[in-house]
């Protein structure tokens, strides 16, 4: 009987290594690398993991990878084993003569935990971003209609979680947003279904040629496409913000790269995804919206990046249901009472019927990116003009004013990472909302100074691979107030940001 259980052990292992293999031959091939929010670790986790048995040798970058988990307990001493259980599955299975008092190997340290895992092909990550703001604009009052004043609060930025799933030539994202900056509202991020044929290009350059639809990036510029996971500022200059609202839109995309070039051509709703746009698309025309570019690698130091960006499309003037004739009552003494002379009355009105706009916007964009022993530097920025494109900070409507509204603005940023564990950044910022607005002041005609400049000094600490602390100061220089005597003056609007990110 128990030579029939020692022979049954080595059949079995063999039956359980066939059975794992075949398994591994099965699993389908992970998502394409060029996601914008799923990080991909830099190098590659070992196939295997040493023998608890044998202490590996102690190196520097062994170090400060242990620095990051729980201390381990000493490795016991190695238990004496035939050589051939390190070479054959099958004689590994064999009994080995162990003395009864001897100590039990400590089970393997598992490895750290990476931005993203796999479960039935489904490649899913995710990350929370909370943090505390205070702003000079802070009150402790009510605007008209109800909402509060007051800034200086503690908030849910982001709390995303990402499904990615792969094949040959499609693939399939999906993911979701909660945060509690208006409130507690959990939406789709992205949804976005892609057919694309690679090529010849390397894993670690986009397809040759990708086809994807539905709520999706909005190629234009740099920032826009930079993911909210990996952007070490807290949020994108304003300029960029006042263009594209939200990041993500509904449409379909062409895009891909041939060796260092770059190519992306979309045609999309062109309306906010939140609550200050439609809830659908509201006119019939769409947004052209592409970038071309381009990004080289002349050494394994320096990686430099620039294109162009183009959007064309029609905005919506909403225009004015039918009204009825009406009477009303004006108190003009103020006594309570109604008097003759204090009723007048008001004629109805013809329904006015919606119009579109023209609206148009450029960008340049460049970045180089140099690592050194000090650690890695990144240098980037844009500039763009545009016409009635603005829809987040002053929104464009030249069929209620009568003109055009041009825009520009544009920044400059640069970050260095000192060592993995630190960095520090600056950013300065401009964006003129109206270049032709004039008002009238003290009988005269003037020039109406809306330019917002932005001055943002960034520190942070990181633990890699898993959290971030981040803490951001913002200058504004604006002439959105008004002094005693009525001339524009700076805003007290500077805004002071503390943020924790970790990764799920």
């Amino acid at each position: 009987m128990f030579r029939l259980r020692f022979v049954s052990l080595p059949l079995v292992a063999l039956a359980a290594s066939l059975w794992s293999a075949s398994a591994r031959a099965q699993t389908p091939p992970p998502a394409p690398a060029d996601d914008e929010d799923l990080e991909v670790p830099a190098s590659a986790t070992p196939a295997t993991t040493p023998s608890p048995t044998v202490p590996a040798p102690t190196t520097s970058a062994s170090s400060a990878a242990s620095s990051e988990r729980e201390a381990a307990p000493a490795p016991a001493p190695p238990v004496a084993s035939r050589p051939a259980a390190t070479t054959s599955p099958v004689a590994a299975a064999d009994p080995v003569s162990v003395p009864e008092n001897a100590p039990t190997p400590p089970p393997p340290l598992a490895a750290p935990a990476t931005p993203a895992d796999t479960f039935l092909g489904v490649r899913f990550s995710g990350y929370v971003q909370a943090q505390y703001q205070r702003s000079g604009l802070s009150e402790d009052q009510l605007q008209q209609g109800g909402a509060p004043l007051n800034h200086n609060q503690f908030l849910v930025r982001r709390a995303r979680l990402r499904f990615d799933r792969a094949w040959d030539f499609a693939s399939a994202s999906v993911e979701l947003d909660a945060n509690t900056v208006r409130g507690p509202r959990v939406g789709i991020r992205r949804a976005e279904a892609a057919l694309f044929y690679r090529g010849n290009n390397a894993p670690e350059l986009p397809p040759l040629i990708s086809l994807s639809a539905g709520v999706m990036d909005i190629p234009f510029g740099y920032e826009l496409n930079q993911s909210a996971r990996v952007r070490w500022f807290m949020e994108r200059s304003t300029g960029s913000l006042a263009l594209f609202p939200t990041e993500p839109d509904l449409g379909a995309k062409l895009s891909g790269a041939i060796s260092y070039f770059r190519y992306a051509i979309a045609f999309m709703n062109g309306e906010p995804l939140d609550e200050s746009g439609f809830a659908r698309d509201p006119n019939n025309n769409k947004d052209a919206i592409a970038r071309f570019g381009a990004e080289a690698a002349p050494s394994k130091h320096v990686v430099v990046s620039g294109g162009t960006s183009f959007a064309y499309g029609k905005g919506f003037h909403p225009g004015q249901s039918a009204t009825k004739s009406a009477v009303i009552w004006v108190d003009s003494n103020e006594d309570g009472a109604q008097q003759p002379g204090e009723f007048f009355g008001v004629p109805g009105s013809a329904a006015v019927a919606s119009e579109n706009f023209e609206r148009w916007a450029i960008g340049l964009d460049f970045g180089a990116s140099l690592a050194t022993k000090l650690g890695r530097t990144h240098l980037y920025g844009e500039a763009f003009v545009g016409s009635n494109y603005d829809r987040g900070f002053a929104p464009s409507n030249p069929v209620t004013t009568g003109t055009d509204a041009r825009q520009a603005g544009g920044y400059v940023a640069l970050t260095h990472e000192l060592t993995r564990y630190g960095m520090f950044g600056f950013r300065a910022a401009v964006y003129d909302p109206n270049s032709d607005l004039i008002e009238t002041r003290g009988g005269k005609t003037l020039p109406k100074l809306q330019t917002v400049k932005t001055f943002s000094p960034l520190v942070g600490l990181v633990l890699p691979g898993r959290a971030r602390l981040l803490c951001q100061y913002d200058f504004v220089r604006d002439y959105l107030a008004r002094d005693e005597v009525g001339v524009p003056t700076d805003a007290d609007n500077d805004q002071l940001t503390l943020r924790l990110q970790v990764e799920l």
